[in-house]
């Protein structure tokens, strides 16, 4: 069996990390971890087979983390998805990388500083 790594990213707001992940980009919550009111959430989102879980507690991590996600298929198609969608918050472009050539990458930044590089083998 092999491991599997799941990127922690600090999130400041529920409401603004629904919108910008699940609205937005389509992940769904697969769970979450609130034990009571006024406290820190804590949640698992997925998209596909990509997993990231989500926390606004003090000292799991920093904001303003960088996360590769590779080999995403139908990046354009997804790209157009999101450009669709309007979010008043990100109109991403997609890049060809000086390298590797074959490649496109689509960057996003959540409301807390977080960059999501999707990319996707091209040609």
């Amino acid at each position: 069996m092999m491991s599997k790594v799941v990127p922690l990213l600090r999130v400041f707001d529920r409401a603004k990390t629904i919108e910008f992940y699940v609205d937005w980009l389509g992940f769904k919550i697969d769970w979450e971890y609130k034990p009571v009111e006024n406290s820190p959430f804590y949640m698992r989102v997925s998209l596909r087979d990509i997993v990231l879980e989500l926390t606004e507690h003090h000292g799991e991590c920093s904001p303003g983390a960088s996360v590769a996600i590779e080999d995403f298929t139908s990046l354009e198609a997804y790209h157009l998805g999101l450009l669709a969608k309007d979010y008043r918050y990100g109109k991403p472009g997609l890049k060809r990388p000086d390298w590797p050539e074959d490649t496109i990458v689509l960057t996003v930044y959540d409301p807390f500083s977080n960059k999501l590089h999707f990319s996707e083998k091209i040609g």
